[in-house]
C-alpha cells in the first residue's frame, strides 16, 4: 500500500476509528440504563459527541473489510489497535499479512516485515483532509462538519436498541464522501463505521475487546526500524 492508497487508508481511519470507541467514560463494561423508546437524531448525536470528548485512549481488536466497487474485489484484514490523544495511533495487521502503522503524533511509520521496509513521513503530510487530524486531536464536533440524518428501514424503524446515522461532509473532503455509523443506544457505542469514497468504494471498520482510558504509555507509539530494514522517506508534498 503506497502513495494515494496509503494516504486514503489514513484518511479513513483517522475519522472512522475515533468515532468507533464511543463507550461510557468509566468502562466499556459498565451497565447502562435502557435507552428511551424514542430519541431524535440531535439527542443521539449530542450524547455521542459528549462521550467522544471524554475518551483519551483506547486499545482494541479490529476487523476491516475494503470493497472496490469497480473491480468487485473484497479485501479483509484484522489485528490490534491502540490510540492515544492527541494524535498517537498504533495498529498492527495480523491478516492478510503482518503490517505495522504507528505514529507519535509527528512522524508516521509504515513497516512491512515481509518487505523489510519502513516508510517514514510527517503526519501532516499524509492527510489531504483536515478532518482526520481534527478527530485524532479530540475534536468531536460532528454536527459542525457533517449533515446528519437517520437511516430508516425495516430493521431500525421503531427500534430502541440502535440507530444508524448517515453523515455527509458539509464541505468537500478528499477521500470521504459519506459515512454510516451504527450507534448502540444502550451505551451510545458506535459499533460499526462504514466509509464511502467518491467512487463508491467502502471501508467497514469494527472494534471488539475495547479497553478505554487505561493510561497507555507514549512508548507504545514509538518506532525504531529493526536492523536490516530499508527506510524510505517520501518527498515533501
Amino acid at each position: 500500500m503506497r502513495g494515494a492508497g496509503f494516504r486514503r487508508l489514513w484518511a479513513l481511519w483517522g475519522v472512522g476509528v475515533f468515532l468507533l470507541p464511543l463507550t461510557p467514560h468509566a468502562s466499556p463494561l459498565t451497565p447502562t440504563a435502557a435507552a428511551p423508546a424514542a430519541l431524535d437524531v440531535d439527542e443521539v448525536v449530542a450524547r455521542v459527541e459528549a462521550i467522544c470528548a471524554k475518551t483519551q485512549d483506547l486499545s482494541a481488536r479490529f476487523r476491516q473489510t475494503v470493497t472496490n466497487r469497480s473491480l468487485g474485489a473484497v479485501r479483509e484484514g484484522g489485528g490490534s489497535f491502540r490510540l492515544k490523544r492527541p494524535g498517537k495511533v498504533r495498529w498492527e495487521y495480523e491478516k492478510p499479512e503482518p503490517r505495522l502503522f504507528v505514529t507519535d503524533g509527528k512522524t508516521l511509520w509504515d513497516y512491512s516485515p515481509v518487505d523489510k521496509q519502513a516508510r517514514a513521513q510527517a503526519l501532516d503530510e499524509v492527510f489531504s483532509s483536515r478532518l482526520p487530524l481534527a478527530f485524532l486531536a479530540g475534536d468531536c464536533q460532528l454536527r459542525r462538519d457533517f449533515a446528519i440524518t437517520p437511516v430508516d428501514h425495516a430493521a431500525t424503524r421503531g427500534s430502541a436498541s440502535f440507530m444508524i446515522l448517515d453523515l455527509t461532509p458539509k464541505r468537500p473532503e478528499a477521500g470521504i464522501a459519506r459515512m454510516l455509523l451504527e450507534v448502540n443506544l444502550q451505551g451510545y457505542t458506535v459499533e460499526k463505521t462504514t466509509l464511502f469514497d467518491a467512487a463508491g468504494n467502502t471501508t467497514v471498520i469494527a472494534l471488539t475487546d475495547l479497553k478505554l482510558n487505561s493510561g497507555l504509555s507514549d512508548q507504545q507509539f514509538q518506532f525504531t526500524p529493526p536492523a536490516g530494514v530499508t527506510v524510505v522517506t517520501p518527498p515533501v508534498r
